[in-house]
């Protein structure tokens, strides 16, 4: 994949307001994030739970580090209007800007990320790391996932991507058409193909997701139509899209399915399935409030503050 910038972003607010900020973010459209707060060291020293035997002295600057939320945006049109739009919503916090080489972003995180089991049929393996073929546990009878999610949402380990994907392997899938709304890497699609799709349709706001997507889905030996824009305003693109989809997995934010909720029966067959991710708990109730005129509520499910909601067209 080609190697490309990074502008990263930290925005320094306090541990009673960090929660605001993100709900703020979100909302905006940001999927994640890495946070920084002193409490939640404070807590893990006050906790109760004596799992270590001695914090070292490398640690100890996390007690008095400044609470802040740092983001990475991608150097193209998409990533330049996301940063705007942040910096206009977040004037009144002290922001700091810098630039950062993909090669250098890219070893700071791949350390962390590690092959995942996923439900009961998938394990998730980045690029870089190796799945033994029979290391005597489940692993050698699950379905492999390779990913390389470079600038692009999901890697798997978020609550949303996982309840999307257990969800996708609890459905029939066997010669399903599929569509993925808001596809960042294409590990829904990906996922959606391995469990038997037969066939996938992508499509994200954003032309770099789209790229990546495409890269990651021909290391897994698939291919899928895919297109970059914005469903709720191109009626154009939603013709181009299609409709009489068996499954839609849309993993975004509250205020686009919100936007969306007149538009997925539309794209939906009959009894069709519609799985809705990346939504606050706090802002459940009103996506459920604006779905349900148009679909039926069939399960919500919740991790960690996340939740999603699996519907389909009457």
């Amino acid at each position: 994949m080609e190697n490309m910038n990074f502008t990263k972003l930290n925005i320094y607010t306090t541990s009673e307001d960090l929660e605001p900020l993100m709900s703020r973010l979100e909302d905006l459209g940001v999927s994640g994030f890495e946070i920084h707060d002193a409490s939640d060291f404070e807590n893990f020293l006050t906790s109760g739970v004596k799992n270590w035997d001695y914090v070292g002295e490398e640690l100890e600057p996390l007690k008095t580090q400044e609470t802040r939320v740092t983001l990475y945006f991608t150097t193209d049109k998409q990533g330049k209007e996301l940063l705007a739009a942040i910096c206009e919503a977040c004037a009144g916090l002290r922001m700091e800007q810098s630039e950062v080489r993909e090669e250098d972003w890219a070893d700071s995180w791949k350390k962390h990320f590690k092959p995942l089991e996923v439900g009961k049929r998938l394990i998730i393996k980045p690029t870089w790391e190796s799945v033994p073929e029979n290391n005597g546990s489940a692993d050698a009878a699950r379905l492999i996932l390779e990913i390389d999610p470079a600038s692009a949402f999901g890697t798997g380990q978020h609550e949303s991507t996982k309840l999307c994907l257990e969800t996708l392997e609890s459905l029939t899938l066997e010669n399903s058409k599929f569509l993925d709304i808001g596809c960042g890497s294409g590990i829904l699609t990906i996922g959606a193909l391995l469990l038997g799709a037969g066939s996938a349709v992508m499509v994200d706001v954003s032309e770099n997701a789209v790229k990546v997507a495409c890269e990651n889905l021909m290391l897994n030996g698939f291919a899928a139509a895919s297109f970059c824009g914005d469903i709720t305003e191109s009626a154009e693109l939603l013709k181009q899209i299609g409709d009489n989809y068996d499954v839609i997995a849309a993993n975004i934010v509250a205020d686009v399915i919100i936007k969306m909720g007149g538009i997925f029966p539309k794209l939906l067959k009959a009894g069709g399935i519609l799985i809705t991710s990346g939504i606050i708990e706090s802002r459940l109730d009103e996506v459920v409030e604006n779905l349900a005129p148009h679909l039926k509520i069939i399960e919500i499910k919740k991790d960690n503050g996340w939740c999603l909601i699996l519907s389909c067209r009457i």
